[in-house]
């Protein structure tokens, strides 16, 4: 979907774009109701947020396309978040990784990724 729209933005398809806006609008109000609920009412961060939200989302779907690697399955994601609160229990009792919760989840969501395809599926 990424590289799609930037086909379109780069060839200034505005009919395409018009239409991936319209179509999707309750993507948008969710993502804006998220952005709101998660980064609070200003502004800045609010608007930054969905710009940023939304392409992430379309390239963890286009590299799970091309490269054929589960991230979004259901296997997958129960295995993640049973697992992430293990490792962030563990992660907040230990005083040096306390600090670094960013890391510990990061180092855990690409360990996952890259263990989950490699060993079961």
């Amino acid at each position: 979907m990424f590289f799609e729209f930037l086909a379109a933005a780069i060839s200034l398809d505005l009919n395409w774009i018009a239409g991936l806006v319209f179509n999707n609008l309750h993507y948008l109000f969710f993502f804006a109701a998220f952005a709101f609920f998660f980064w609070g009412p200003s502004t800045k961060k609010w608007a930054v947020s969905i710009i940023l939200l939304i392409p992430t989302i379309w390239l963890w779907v286009d590299f799970s396309t091309l490269s054929g690697w589960v991230i979004m399955g259901g296997a997958f994601l129960s295995i993640y978040y049973i697992t992430k609160i293990v490792v962030l229990t563990f992660a907040n009792d230990v005083p040096l990784l306390k600090n670094n919760l960013i890391i510990v989840t990061e180092v855990h969501g690409l360990a996952l990724i890259i263990g989950y395809n490699l060993f079961l599926r």
